[in-house]
């Protein structure tokens, strides 16, 4: 009996050691860093992220930006959203360079001339009627699979539609693993994770002009949108968060803060949104 005794208290010392063992690789710290990597100076290769580009229904400049023909070129699946297909024809046509996969959507902006190009070229078209998602949803059901997703134009216009973007981060963040970025010509957004730390590579950084004279920083921001924010921990900024103040909008936000280093880190405790200009140039 006392053997037997002795052999359940061993059978539930190694339940508690088997179950310590799992709750300690659940904690927050023993997740891998998340990293970003600005795109601008990245080279189109074989063992690229599988990216998509999805184009919204905002200006697109004529002939097509720096910034614009970079997510191009980077992307082996380029989809319209609805009314993003009038703005690519309009930047681009009578070329035939810039032909998308796909356009998407409910197709109450596509131009009936614009559809006729664009089919002509083997795009195909798409009419989604389901009106319980937006178009942007609609061209993100048709992404799944890839490991990245640029969002160009989704800045800008109505309000309530950048709201929405900013809303996909968090709706589609666990579908493409955090893996997804808001891009225009002014800005670029992407959603850091809770309780990751987020390693961020951007070209402009202190005074550093990169080579190609293109891309994110050095004026940055972390954005609580969506919830409050209770700890943050930053390195390499101008001005770096130590954990000890809470983000929201009725408290603190980050905003105008400065990439110091080539690369930054971010660990929060709640999802918060990081914003970093698009600089041409010095």
């Amino acid at each position: 009996e006392t053997r037997i005794r002795m052999g359940n208290q061993s059978f539930l010392c190694l339940v508690l050691i088997i179950l310590t063992s799992i709750s300690s690789s659940l904690k927050p710290n023993s997740i891998m860093a998340m990293q970003f990597t600005s795109p601008f100076g990245e080279q189109e290769s074989s063992n690229a992220p599988k990216t998509v580009l999805i184009i919204l229904n905002s200006p697109i400049p004529n002939p097509p930006s720096i910034c614009f023909q970079k997510l191009w070129n980077l992307s082996s699946l380029r989809i319209c959203a609805d009314g993003g297909a009038n703005r690519l024809y309009n930047a681009t046509y009578p070329s035939i360079d810039y032909i998308p996969h796909k356009i998407v959507g409910d197709l109450d902006s596509l131009l009936p001339d614009v559809k006729a190009h664009f089919e002509k070229h083997k795009t195909m078209v798409t009419h989604d009627k389901c009106q319980d998602t937006n178009d942007l949803d609609k061209a993100l059901k048709r992404s799944e699979g890839y490991d990245r997703v640029f969002i160009y134009g989704a800045y800008g216009g109505r309000f309530d539609q950048e709201m929405a973007s900013f809303y996909t981060l968090h709706k589609w963040a666990a579908t493409f693993k955090n893996q997804i970025y808001l891009y225009s010509e002014e800005n670029c957004s992407f959603l850091i994770p809770s309780n990751v730390k987020t390693e961020i590579t951007m070209p402009y950084y202190g005074e550093h002009v990169p080579s190609n004279g293109f891309g994110e920083g050095p004026t940055c921001g972390l954005i609580p949108l969506g919830m409050s924010c209770e700890s943050i921990t930053t390195t390499g900024l101008k001005w770096n968060l130590n954990g000890d103040t809470p983000l929201s909008f009725s408290t603190f936000i980050s905003s105008s803060n400065r990439m110091m280093e080539p690369t930054i880190t971010v660990e929060a405790s709640q999802p918060i949104v990081f914003t970093a200009e698009m600089t041409i140039g010095a």
